[in-house]
This record gives structure tokens, C-alpha cells and sequence, in this order.
């Protein structure tokens, strides 16, 4: 508010100083509001200002906000989060050649565009936090920020520069669009159970930044202090956790500039949200569902199903622990396992990949309480290709500090291309026991073959009421898991379910997504 407000004042006292804006910095009475703080006040004759503005100045200045931080381009160090499927590099360099385009049409330097994916070759670079002593001794000499975004965000190169040069890079700055929680959640590990919504983390498609003296401070606490190795499961709250660091740490500063909603003019950083399309779908016959169940689920689950994506597919098998006629289900001869289906897993692996007359291109594995939209799944396959060894999904790390593996979530789906199948499955890497966490052996085994997770944030672990609604408004969901305390026929309707199927749910969709 101080901003917006200090902004408006000046603007009514430009009409006092329109001549002096005209010749001192040749710009027009509507770009006041854009050029810098020290511009602004340079703008008027001594004693022209106002002491209400002046006041509003000084308190600009104590609470750490630079009125007078001329920083060139090239000392923003861009870091786009890429991946190396060929898809998202392609997708990342085009972004790369839009910041370098626009920084040259601005006749500076140009920055630094790093891909996150081509830093670092150790399994844990998507993570960040262990590429900051890197980012610490190469740019911190001759740099003042590292501003990290995704491949689909949009940057205003110029309006970006403008933001950062309002904050005083000599002090230690996280700055982002700010996500909360509503309500505690598991993916968050139930943190701040008594007031989620105190807690305030970024949400990385709008970018975020930390100026290098925080880059510097967090790399000597790396150095002084190993990561856990335990799970990474939502980053971006995890490095904000780690930062903020029991209040030791700076917390999240909400930049209004950094947006995702590309409506407002002000925005620096909007984001393409859209549910990625390269030719046409993929056709439901080359997309094989298998759905893990067990008898005891055979009633409550299986039907919700049925009521809601099973007729999107083509093809499409229940695996359970007993053979029952009316679903139908296959035995595979795997017992249930109340912990985890490595061995049923497997087994259903090795059924796709045998079946000689099938050549079907990929394989969804989904829990009987996964809630998916096929039709979306199509878009998203157009734009891999089956033949390179594709492993995709919610992205969640174990041990990552310490030289672990990244691997698919089973609860949101997990993805396989056939040429993934055969090398897994050509490797002799298998489960330790049958009621190992099949997602987890999965990362692992891939871990050892050098094929990477492919992560889309489309796939999602938990219900919607987990995640925060400014989260979900820019995506196009492909999945969601868990029928706890909800009702999965009405979550599916309002958040994945095709228009045709539901158009009077399309029509209250918005009103509904606000409900849940």
C-alpha cells in the first residue's frame, strides 16, 4: 500500500510539475508511475514536494525499499526451472531468446539466462537450494538478484528491472507472489495447524527472487549445515519453510508486479496458463488405465469410477486381490498390501510390456481413488514422444541432500512411455518386497538409469482443498486423489470432467471451484 500510495501522491503533484517532468526526463505526464523513486523526486523543484510526500518518502526509506537502487540488467541473473525432457527444453529456450530479445531491444547488456536443467547434472538441481553455493561464488561479485521462474511464465523484462530496482539489493530479499494455505494440509505436513494462512510462500509461476546477500547468507548456513534427507514434496513451501527459517530467516515479501493472471497492467511477470497442445491428442487407444483396487474397495470406489472417468478411456483394467465378474477385475496373484504395491506394480508392468499383439504407447497407473481426466491426458501426451523413455507425474524427492532420487507420486498417476517400460524392465531393477512404495522403487530404479522424472504440476497428489485457490486458478488440472471428506463425483464434475459430460456444471463451475 505504501507503494500505491506514495505513487498517487506524486502523480496528483505532477500536475504541479509537468513542465520540469517534460524537460528533465523527457517523459510524459502518465509515466510517472512507472520511473524510479529517485526520478520521482528529482522531478520537482526544491520545495515543490509536498511534506506529506516527503514524509511518505522516509518512510519508504526505513522500510527498506531503495528509492535510489539503479541497477543495470546484467545484474539479474535469470534462472529458468526447466527440464530436460525435450518438450520443456524446447520450451525453456524459447523463453530464454524472449528475455535476451527484449534485453537487447533495450540496448543493455545482456544478463545471464541460465536453464536450471543444464547447471547441474546431480539428481537434486530442480530442488535449488543445492545449486545457491554455485549461484554464491559465480555471480555474487558483479550481480544483485537471481530471479527464477518457470518455462511458461511471461516476463516484462523492463516493468521487472523497475520491480527490483524499488528494493535495496544490499539487503536480504525473498520476494514473490505470496501463496497461503486455507487450512492445514498433509502436503504441508499440517505446518502452521493453528493459523495456515500466517505463512506465506511463492508461488513459482509468477517468478520470485532473492538478492544475493540472502544467496550469500544461505549458502554459508549449507556449507555450516547439511539438507535433511528426507522428502521433498512441495518446494515451494519448502524453501520458503527454509529460509524464513524459524524466523531467523527473512519471510516471503509479496510483489503486486509479479502476477499470474495477466490482467493488470502493472504485472512484470504473468503466466501461460494453458493445457499444452502439439498436433493433435493423443487417441484414446494408445493410452492403456490400469486402475490398483482390492476387494475391500470394490463397492465404494470402483463405482465412483464408473460414474465419472472410466467411459472417457478405451482401454482400461482393474487389478485387485480378487477376481470379480461384474467390474471386471484381474487377479494378478499379488496379495493386498496394507503399506505399499511394489509387487503388484510390477506385475502390471510386465503384463502391458508382454502382451505382443498390443503395442499400445503408454500406461497410466492410477489408485482406485485417483479422479482423472482422460481427455486432458490426451493434450498433455501430444506433446511427448512415446518413443524416447518418458517417465512423467507430480514430482516428489527422498533424500535429495544427500545424492537420493526424485519419483513419481502414484496418487496423481503415474505416466509411462513403452520405451520406459523396456528399459526398467531390462534392468532386472526390482522391488525388495512385495509391499514395497511402488513410486518410490520407481525413482529409484529410474534414478539408476539415468531417465529423469518428468514433473507437470497438472498431476496432483491431494484434493482441492489442499492446495490454495490462487494456485489452482492458473492451471488446467489433469488429476486429484483422495475421496476424503469430499465428494468425488462433485470434484470431478467442477474440476476435470470434459464440458459435454456436464454442461450445467460448466455453467457453475466457478461458483462450485469457490465452494470446494
Amino acid at each position: 500500500m505504501l507503494f500505491l500510495d506514495l505513487t498517487i501522491l506524486f502523480f496528483q503533484e505532477a500536475q504541479l510539475a509537468a513542465k520540469a517532468v517534460a524537460s528533465r526526463r523527457q517523459l510524459g505526464l502518465g509515466q510517472v508511475v512507472g520511473c524510479q523513486w529517485s526520478q520521482m523526486a528529482g522531478l520537482f523543484p526544491e520545495g515543490r514536494l509536498s511534506s506529506r510526500s516527503r514524509m511518505a518518502l522516509r518512510d519508504l526509506e526505513k522500510s527498506g525499499i531503495s528509492r535510489n537502487n539503479d541497477i543495470d540488467l546484467k545484474e539479474i541473473i535469470f534462472v529458468i526451472q526447466s527440464q530436460s525432457n525435450s518438450f520443456h527444453a524446447k520450451r525453456a529456450e524459447q523463453l530464454k531468446k524472449s528475455i535476451l530479445k527484449q534485453a537487447a531491444d533495450l540496448t543493455q547488456e545482456l544478463p545471464s539466462v541460465l536453464l536450471l536443467h543444464q547447471l547441474a547434472k546431480q539428481e537434486g538441481a530442480w530442488t535449488i537450494l543445492p545449486l545457491l553455493p554455485h549461484f554464491s561464488v559465480t555471480y555474487s561479485r558483479n550481480s544483485s538478484w537471481i530471479f527464477f521462474c518457470e518455462e511458461e511464465t511471461r516476463i516484462q523484462v523492463l516493468k521487472l528491472l523497475e520491480t527490483l530496482r524499488r528494493y535495496d539489493s544490499s539487503k536480504e530479499w525473498f520476494l514473490g507472489k505470496a501463496l497461503h494455505d486455507e487450512e492445514s494440509t498433509i502436503i504441508h505436513h499440517y505446518a502452521f495447524s493453528e493459523n495456515p494462512t500466517v505463512f506465506k510462500y511463492p508461488d513459482f509461476a509468477a517468478g520470485w527472487a532473492l538478492s544475493i546477500p540472502l544467496v550469500n547468507k544461505l549458502t554459508k548456513r549449507l556449507k555450516s549445515e547439511s539438507l535433511k534427507s528426507d522428502f521433498t514434496i512441495d518446494l515451494k513451501h519448502e524453501i520458503a519453510l527454509y529460509i524464513w527459517d524459524k524466523g531467523r530467516g527473512p519471510p516471503l515479501t509479496p510483489v503486486p508486479e509479479f502476477c499470474t493472471n495477466g490482467v493488470d497492467p502493472y504485472c512484470a511477470t504473468t503466466f501461460h496458463s494453458f493445457l499444452p497442445l502439439c498436433g493433435k491428442p493423443v487417441k484414446k487407444k494408445d493410452i492403456f488405465v490400469a486402475v490398483k483396487t482390492c476387494k475391500k474397495f470394490h463397492g465404494d470406489r470402483i463405482p465412483i469410477v464408473k460414474q465419472t472417468w472410466e467411459s472417457q478411456t478405451s482401454l482400461i483394467e482393474y487389478y485387485s486381490d480378487y477376481t470379480e465378474s461384474s467390474i471386471p477385475t484381474v487377479d494378478l496373484g499379488i496379495p493386498n498390501t496394507e503399506r505399499g504395491h511394489c509387487g503388484k506394480t510390477f506385475a502390471i508392468l510386465e503384463r502391458f510390456l508382454n502382451r505382443s499383439q498390443d503395442k499400445t504407447a503408454w500406461l497410466v497407473i492410477v489408485d482406485d481413488d485417483t479422479l482423472i481426466s482422460i481427455s486432458r491426458l490426451q493434450h498433455l501426451l501430444s506433446c511427448y514422444d512415446s518413443s524416447e523413455p518418458v517417465f512423467l507425474g507430480e514430482r516428489y524427492g527422498y533424500g535429495l541432500g544427500t545424492g537420493g532420487y526424485s519419483y513419481v507420486t502414484g496418487g496423481g498417476g503415474m505416466v509411462f512411455s513403452r520405451e520406459a517400460i523396456r528399459r526398467l524392465l531390462a534392468s532386472k531393477c526390482r522391488c525388495y518386497s512385495n509391499d514395497a512404495p511402488d513410486d518410490m522403487v520407481l525413482g529409484m530404479c529410474f534414478s539408476g538409469l539415468g531417465i529423469p522424472v518428468t514433473h507437470s504440476p497438472l498431476f496432483h497428489q491431494a484434493r482441492p482443498v489442499d492446495y490454495p485457490k490462487d494456485y489452482l486458478s492458473h492451471q488446467v488440472p489433469i488429476s486429484f486423489h483422495k475421496h476424503w471428506n469430499i465428494d468425488p463425483v462433485k470434484v470431478y464434475f467442477t474440476w476435470l470432467a470434459p464440458s459435454e459430460e456436464h454442461k450445467t456444471g460448466q455453467e457453475t463451475q466457478k461458483g462450485l471451484r469457490e465452494e470446494l
